[in-house]
């Protein structure tokens, strides 16, 4: 019964916040500019390309409340919100209207792409604007050699980046972003520009915004325009989450690799040894093209397991480390690690190296715990943990803590990238194990522990370790539950009208609008209470906005 009523609570503030929106002026504007209301939307009229002078096709289409549909546009994360409206703009004139018309009625928007985030940004009680079929020009992909450029529609795949401008340069160039998640899921290039995103050639090459150019954006005014890096609206936008402008387009410059690539792979069972001799390999500064880290404290799984084969003992191979780059980097890389670890190590070809790069891509699912027998759901939330690799099995260690102390099991398996985004530090994956149970309809109340323990881990890597949050993957939503300066900040921008409505913010300041109802005499006071709260309602608000999300 009382998870019955938590639940009804929860549904009753969505649910409150979504009915005071101006539903039926902002339908009859938008009516009246062509679009038409629907309760269900075919897959194949998305497809279509938008034809001149024709009002009524798909991109014109509204699909309201529809709780099914609308309920399958969600990330990986499992934090979502059920849209009132969804909708799939086919042209810029169909967005701009749905920009205007949004903010001009003060209704919440949120753009997705990909849909391939781990933190739920772009959840939505409000409008979400699917943007995977937005067309900007007739060409969708610009290669320009001579200027070792490429011009991009934020739709773009960009595994189709990674294959093709090898394959149309002859292999002299290649796409210098290639998150590793994009050799599996459809991230799009509007996603990664809009989380600043890495991944796997981040230790050389950096992020998007070492390699981005210039982007062609919709202002919350509806206005497009092209801005560089010397414009202070490009930072905002490059890892702004869709926050300050709607991403059209974006220029990159190409990579040209040297010619000479090497593939290797490193392998041992002493964990302590391998983050020492990875601590060698980040003071020594030693850049390969590409450098990722497998690590388990009983064994590795999938192909690599194969890996104990090639020792002439029974201890099973508890990390590995795959590296390509030039035969410079990779040989002193090599002898770094040997000179610490006393590792094994081989030369691969490029096809072996592929298989292994694909299996790392594949554990961005696999949560692999101390209790094997019993079904989890990997759990992000705080899953990319930035740290000099020597603080690492310390890291591991208080992770775990927390994780028992909460009820989970502890995580015995982990992956990541060396020397991320230039030397940094090298960035560890790790999920929380949840048991699939925990998201039925009769254990409801169990989400709760998941919210404690995503919260506890973000507050003791930070309070202990200076580790931040969400290094890598966008912030989402996590941002506004855990910064008040930049709550702030987000405040002043939207009513400046330079950010979007933004359904996250709303919900916290509803929840400490309640939360405060003994204190608050108006909203003028909510800022500055907020910067002031005790660290029991910080963390208070942040489980109840984390829950709200959880269904």
């Amino acid at each position: 019964m009382n998870n019955r009523i938590e639940k009804n609570k929860e549904n009753h503030l969505i649910k409150e916040l979504r009915e005071r929106l101006p539903w039926k002026q902002f339908l009859e504007t938008m009516e009246n500019q062509g679009f038409i209301k629907v309760s269900s939307i075919k897959f194949n009229d998305e497809t279509e390309k938008p034809k001149k002078k024709e009002g009524l096709q798909s991109g014109f289409k509204m699909l309201i409340d529809n709780k099914i549909h609308s309920n399958s546009i969600r990330d990986p994360s499992l934090l979502s919100l059920t849209p009132y409206i969804l909708f799939r703009p086919l042209s810029e004139v169909q967005l701009r209207y749905i920009v205007l018309t949004s903010q001009n009625f003060k209704i919440p928007i949120t753009f997705a792409s990909g849909k391939t985030g781990l933190s739920g940004g772009y959840s939505n009680y409000g409008i979400i604007v699917d943007l995977a079929n937005l067309h900007s020009f007739d060409s969708p992909i610009n290669l320009n050699i001579l200027k070792e450029e490429i011009n991009v529609e934020q739709r773009v795949l960009v595994s189709d980046l990674i294959k093709l401008i090898p394959f149309r340069t002859n292999g002299k160039y290649i796409f210098p972003v290639q998150p590793a998640s994009a050799y599996k899921l459809p991230v799009r290039v509007g996603g990664i520009i809009s989380s600043n995103a890495s991944g796997i050639t981040s230790g050389k090459l950096g992020a998007v915004e070492d390699w981005l150019v210039k982007i062609r954006i919709m202002k919350i005014n509806g206005e497009i325009i092209e801005i560089e890096k010397d414009n202070a609206l490009f930072k905002r936008v490059v890892g702004g989450n869709g926050y300050f402008g709607v991403i059209l387009n974006g220029l990159f410059k190409l990579y040209k690799p040297s010619s000479n690539l090497k593939q290797a792979i490193l392998y041992g069972y002493d964990i302590d040894l391998a983050f020492d001799g990875l601590q060698s390999v980040l003071e020594s500064k030693i850049f390969p093209l590409i450098s990722e880290f497998v690590v388990s404290l009983e064994y590795l799984p999938g192909k690599f397991k194969e890996l104990s084969m090639n020792l002439n003992n029974s201890i099973p191979i508890k990390w590995a480390v795959i590296i390509k780059g030039s035969n410079e980097d990779v040989n002193k890389f090599v002898e770094k690690m040997i000179l610490i670890t006393k590792c094994n190590w081989e030369s691969l070809n490029e096809v072996e190296f592929q298989e292994y790069l694909q299996e790392r891509s594949s554990f961005g699912i696999l949560s692999q715990s101390t209790n094997s027998s019993e079904k989890f759901i990997a759990f992000p939330g705080f899953e990319d943990i930035l740290s000099e690799p020597k603080f690492l099995p310390k890291i591991v260690n208080e992770i775990n803590k927390i994780f028992t102390n909460h009820g989970f099991h502890q995580v015995i398996f982990e992956y990541g990238h060396i020397n991320f985004r230039k030397g940094q530090g090298l960035l560890l994956h790790i999920r929380l194990p949840v048991p699939i149970d925990y998201f039925y309809k009769e254990k409801r109340h169990k989400l709760s522990l998941i919210c404690e323990t995503v919260y506890d881990v973000i507050n003791s890597l930070k309070k202990n370790f200076s580790v931040k949050h969400k290094a890598e993957h966008s912030p989402g939503p996590f941002q506004i539950w855990l910064d008040p300066k930049f709550r702030k900040m987000i405040r002043k921008e939207i009513i400046r009208g330079s950010a979007f409505i933004n359904p996250h913010l709303l919900i916290f300041d509803e929840l400490l609008r309640r939360k405060l109802t003994n204190e608050l005499k108006d909203d003028s006071q909510l800022i500055h209470i907020d910067e002031s709260l005790s660290d029991r309602s910080k963390r208070d608000l942040f489980i109840s906005a984390m829950k709200l999300y959880l269904h």
